[in-house]
């Protein structure tokens, strides 16, 4: 063949081979094959599941998991309690299941952890400021250290994310293994899956999220902290399947302490406020302030009892700017100041407008205390801790038993507290019972747990209830001491106990889990 022959054919092959591909080029092209719609058969023998390199400024660390390949062996579980040494009964990941329902039923496990949020409530609420969110990484960390164990975090996250430790005393969470992560390493819970169900990707920060949005079926609505973790299926959950726990009944925990201490420190506002007012002897407004002044004290001291690190509460007030928890403890410490002056007051003057205008100041600073009680537990967005619930019952407690502790020298004052305690139990009467025939209602769940597992309980409170706004009314009507302290007695008692029902029966948020 001659050269001129040759260069034509030089050239076609020139000019095919600048077509051709690379290795590489073809083996990407196959592996994002869009018709194809899905990974090579041997894709997980390559496939990365940690990145490989660090997040740029608008993105961070997030879990991805694949649905389709968890089978729910729980050795993501085992791997975290052991790399973490978590106490027996502790655990920072969890696995649930799902039930499909409709012309094709099917079961999916489901393992969730901490879902490292972008606006994390447990940070948000934490009143000692012991979590820390990587501006590099996106992981949201506790700092075991600074925490005091208010286990407030446990309330904010709907996601029942943060564990308490009893032997500890503190609260801790997951990490993500960040230690691992910087080291090039996978998390446990990544390197344990057999199935690589469990891999870390980077995310993109800063998007809108629906309202209507949840990570999962169950789950608790993506916008209030934006959680990063991804789920991903082949299966359509939504509107397809549901929990498998959904209908489990089951108690929260009752923080006893916290429920004494709120009945006591309401009572010791209202007592003020009631007592500033009231037309009694010096003396009796004297013993009026110091018996308000006993019992806001005691509910405080009564309240370190929750704490994991009593000895560490003075750093409570960090929190301040995010945290309703820091701002009502703040609130209190003043009140508490407040409640001291109206005995040193008389003590130095003997005045009894001196006397009546610093309970006034104490009255004030009680009800701003309360107030923001009440904020506590409505920035958890619980459902059965909404506003109305919550300012309602908190409201009549404290005229309830503000005024009836001030009717046992002012007895016509008694006709107050019966009209708190009867629109108390009248409307909590008609609010469970509205949720209970309701299986839509927000509150359905928590009216069950006191209707079938608090049923002996809600009874008696009922009872005493009933007892005590009858004996307010009689007591007013024909101004018997007796007949009010009676009162004042079993209304106390009866608060005491919804109060327990006000954490015992909260059934707060969660994913699907055991």
């Amino acid at each position: 063949m001659s050269s001129g022959e040759l260069q034509p054919l030089l050239a076609a092959l020139l000019r095919e081979q600048s077509r051709l591909k690379t290795a590489v080029e073809e083996f990407s092209a196959w592996h994002a094959d869009p018709i194809a719609d899905q990974e090579p058969v041997r894709a997980k023998h390559y496939k990365k599941l940690i990145p490989l390199t660090k997040p740029l400024a608008d993105e961070q660390y997030a879990f991805e998991v694949n649905l389709d390949q968890c089978t729910g062996c729980k050795a993501c579980v085992v791997a975290c309690h052991s790399l973490n040494g978590l106490d027996d009964d502790e655990s920072w990941r969890d696995v649930g299941t799902l039930i499909g329902t409709g012309p094709d039923p099917f079961v999916q496990t489901v393992t969730t952890a901490c879902h490292h949020c972008e606006d994390p409530a447990c940070a948000n609420g934490c009143p000692v400021l012991a979590y820390d969110k990587s501006p590099e990484t996106g992981i949201v960390r506790h700092l075991d250290d600074q925490c005091i164990g208010c286990s407030y975090c446990v309330m904010k996250c709907p996601y029942d994310v943060p564990k308490f430790s009893e032997q500890k005393g503190i609260v801790r969470k997951c990490d993500m293994c960040q230690d691992r992560l910087s080291a090039g390493e996978a998390p446990a819970c990544v390197q344990a899956c057999p199935n690589g169900a469990i891999a870390i990707r980077i995310v993109k920060t800063g998007g809108m999220v629906a309202m209507d949005e949840s990570l999962i079926p169950g789950a608790f609505r993506s916008d209030y902290t934006r959680p990063t973790t991804r789920y991903v299926s082949a299966r359509t959950l939504a509107g397809t399947a549901i929990p498998a726990d959904s209908g489990q009944l089951r108690l929260d925990h009752s923080h006893s302490p916290l429920a004494w201490m709120l009945a006591l420190t309401q009572m010791g506002a209202g007592t003020f406020a009631f007592g500033a007012l009231a037309s009694v002897p010096p003396q009796a407004k004297l013993g009026i302030s110091i018996a308000a002044a006993a019992s806001t004290v005691l509910g405080m001291i009564l309240s370190v009892l929750h704490l994991g690190q009593p000895l560490k509460a003075w750093r409570a007030f960090l929190g301040w700017r995010k945290s309703w928890l820091s701002r009502e403890i703040i609130a209190f410490g003043i009140f508490a100041n407040f409640a001291a002056l109206p005995p040193l007051v008389w003590l130095l003057t003997g005045d009894e407008a001196w006397l009546s205008g610093t309970m006034a100041l104490a009255a004030i600073a009680g009800a701003v205390a309360v107030a923001c009680s009440v904020m506590v537990y409505v920035d958890t967005r619980r459902p059965f801790w909404s506003m109305p619930r919550v300012a309602v019952s908190f409201a009549c407690t404290t005229v309830a038993l503000g005024a009836g502790l001030v009717a046992l020298a002012s007895p016509p004052l008694a006709a107050i507290s019966f009209f708190a305690t009867a629109t108390f139990a009248c409307w909590d009467r008609f609010t469970q019972w509205q949720a209970l025939a309701s299986t839509s209602s927000a509150i359905h769940t928590s009216a069950r747990v006191m209707h079938e597992i608090l049923t002996k309980q809600t009874f008696v409170r009922r009872i005493l209830l009933a007892t005590g706004s009858l004996s307010f009314l009689c007591g007013a009507i024909i101004s018997s001491p007796s007949l009010t302290a009676i009162a004042l007695v079993s209304t106390f008692a009866a608060l005491i106990i919804d109060r327990h029902h006000f954490f015992t029966a909260c059934a707060g948020p969660r994913m699907t889990g055991p």
